[in-house]
């Protein structure tokens, strides 16, 4: 790989890299800069002041006291490392090898994704009876204990040689860091194993370093970065004995590759209908002795708190408190409300908190619709000018759609990516199309899958069957994201839900809706 200052690229045997232009105080810096990633490239060797890191003293988790909770910063490497981050991804996509259980870290994949095909592949086996049992397995500081040699073989295996190469191994070895408070430094320490956590390429290197743990089980499993969850659909005990015998397996993995489970944090749950007797599941502690894992109803995964019956009650009521909890600090923060203030404050801070993931977890229940509507209700009505009207003229005066509404256009967006491949064609799959191409509508009609429980008929792929089915051509076939949203935008500009929540429930909304274009 070799820079080039003219055209201000960078050259590879995969793809030309576009080096960002970096200036200081209007002198323009790509010179000195390709000079030095031309010669660390050509030696396979870093400065070492690139390898020492000064920990700012930000927590991030964990114990306080504990200097592997702070990370590490080292800002001009760091443009190198995603020059090589971007080429090593490339590498590894263009022959195919990242394994499509791993979401982490990966362009054309997500946490939402991730979760979206779990819970599809949940509702159907629940659909047809029995019950999933899941695997929660934590690493013992996972990025902490990489070896180095094991990692520079797995990168070596993956195609990854020569120059490149020796510079990851240089990258990895002989670091240091240090921890500032104040203006004051510790002394240095030697970093003697690990991945450097704030880098760029590090989070890359540890998903080519579990590339292939799934291939050690037969049971399902999905991988985001470290965070990883087995899955087996159980309809007799021979089920449970494999998905037993795949958590040995896990575990026979960690301890060849040196990067062990933790039995203690490792949680096991069962969804859907509940066994007589449930299976106990165990794993192998440092001390040799059989641990049993520890049974729960409910468990946080990539940021959503999943339970055994997959309603998401908890999860609803936690984004609920901390939207409200946030709405609190707006009105305790300011004492006026103008509309255009109090707009911008909502949709920056409040509505992420209630829209995260929400394709997953959308409920399907009047009740808990109107938990999460609630906050917007009671948020419009903090706004002095607007304290005299009702909900649906709040929306409508202010330009804020239902939160409902919302997650049904969140709804079409996901389809509108899986449909046109905005997605990762690996980890795709999802959506069916329907057999039933006629010359009405467009041609990019879903098939709606059979569902015989209400779990599994309000589930992603069935919900919104209908929905995008009704959409036009035009709209469906949009050239980008950007243009699908607005396109969709102007087409459901009168739509029944958009102000008036319980469309489906009332009249009201189509009377509203005609009403207000009179």
């Amino acid at each position: 790989m070799v820079f080039y200052f003219g055209s201000v690229t960078s050259r590879s045997v995969h793809r030309t890299v576009s080096i960002p232009v970096c200036k200081y105080s209007g002198i323009s810096i790509k010179v000195p800069l390709t000079i030095i990633f031309n010669l660390t490239l050509s030696k396979g060797a870093i400065p070492d002041i690139w390898k020492q890191g000064n920990i700012s003293a930000i927590h991030k988790k964990g114990d306080k006291r504990a200097a592997s909770n702070y990370r590490p910063v080292s800002v001009i490497c760091k443009l190198l490392e995603s020059i090589l981050r971007d080429s090593t991804i490339d590498h590894m996509k263009s022959h195919e090898l990242f394994s499509k259980h791993q979401y982490g870290f990966v362009s054309g994949r997500s946490t939402t994704l991730q979760m979206l095909h779990v819970i599809e592949e949940w509702t159907e086996w629940l659909d047809g009876g029995g019950s999933v049992d899941v695997c929660y397995m934590d690493f013992m500081k996972a990025f902490d204990t990489v070896p180095h040699r094991r990692m520079l073989a797995k990168v070596h295996s993956y195609g990854i040689r020569g120059n490149l190469l020796e510079w990851i191994e240089n990258f990895l070895k002989n670091r240091k860091q240090r921890v500032q408070v104040n203006g004051t430094s510790s002394e240095w320490a030697k970093v003697e194993s690990g991945i450097p956590q704030g880098s760029v390429l590090g989070p890359l290197l540890f998903v080519i370093y579990i590339n292939d743990l799934p291939e050690a089980v037969l049971s399902c499993v999905k991988l985001y970065a470290d965070d990883t969850k087995l899955y087996r659909r159980i309809l007799t005990t021979e089920d449970e004995d494999v998905f037993q015998a795949d958590i040995n397996s896990l575990q026979d993995w960690s301890d060849k590759w040196l990067l062990r489970f933790h039995p203690d944090k490792c949680k096991t749950m069962t969804v859907g209908s509940r066994r007589e007797i449930p299976a106990n599941y165990y794993m192998t502690a440092a001390d040799g002795k059989r641990t049993a894992l520890e049974r729960t109803s409910k468990e946080k995964d990539l940021g959503v708190i999943w339970d055994e019956d997959l309603k998401f009650r908890e999860e609803l009521a936690n984004r609920v408190q901390k939207a409200n909890n946030i709405m609190g600090v707006i009105r305790r923060t300011y004492v006026y409300l103008d509309e255009n203030t109090f707009t911008l404050l909502f949709k920056s801070l409040v509505r992420p908190h209630l829209e995260y993931a929400a394709p997953v977890w959308d409920p399907h229940y009047k009740k808990d619709k109107a938990l999460l509507e609630g906050v917007q209700r009671r948020a419009t009505n903090q706004i002095p000018s607007l304290k005299d009207l009702s909900y649906p003229e709040r929306l409508r005066k202010l330009g804020l759609p239902t939160l409902r509404y919302r997650r049904l256009r969140g709804d079409m967006i996901e389809a509108y990516k899986m449909m046109n491949g905005l997605y990762d064609a690996e980890v795709e799959g999802m959506l069916e199309l329907s057999e039933n191409q006629n010359t009405r509508g467009h041609s990019l009609k879903l098939k709606k899958k059979r569902g015989e429980s209400v779990l599994r008929q309000n589930s992603f792929g069935n919900r919104i069957c209908n929905h995008w089915n009704s959409l036009t051509e035009y709209i469906v076939n949009a050239p980008s994201l950007n243009a699908f949203k607005n396109r969709l935008d102007v087409y459901w500009k009168e739509h029944p839900l958009k102000f008036y929540w319980e469309a489906d429930v009332s009249g009201q909304a189509a009377h509203a809706c005609a009403h207000t274009t009179q």
